[in-house]
């Protein structure tokens, strides 16, 4: 559920950015043809590299983003302390193929403490915290 919502908050931020790399690159029929698919390339780094640090910025320090804390949830590392930028960073990379593959939802099924493969492998858990509760 968390992932529904943060794609829907993330739509029109991610929108913005497309227009203004469109703008800023000249995404038009004018354009020279020879370098669409280098614009192209250049618009999917721009978008991950948007992603990721806004997921490794929400991740740290204690904060979560809007979806995780209005659903109760916290992500910490397995010895329960907050993640420092390198484990949200590596969560985030190890997420992007677990989650568009699938695979880490299916390891999360059979894992004993039912977490996704990209937490298991980046040392981090999600916890739930009640709503009402001062975190």
């Amino acid at each position: 559920m968390a992932m529904v919502y943060e794609a829907l908050l993330l739509f029109g931020p991610l929108l913005v950015l497309v227009f203004l790399y469109s703008f800023i690159v000249d995404f038009s029929d004018r354009a020279d043809p020879g370098l669409a698919n280098i614009k192209r390339i250049g618009l999917q780094l721009t978008l991950t590299g948007a992603l990721l640090l806004h997921f490794v910025w929400s991740w740290t320090n204690g904060r979560c983003t809007l979806p995780m804390q209005t659903l109760g949830l916290k992500l910490i590392t397995a010895a329960g302390d907050e993640l420092s930028i390198r484990t949200a960073a590596l969560r985030a990379v190890l997420a992007v193929p677990s989650v568009l593959l699938g695979v880490g939802f299916l390891w999360a099924i059979f894992d004993r403490d039912s977490q996704t493969l990209h937490d298991r492998l980046a040392g981090t858990r999600l916890i739930y915290v009640p709503v009402n509760k001062v975190i």
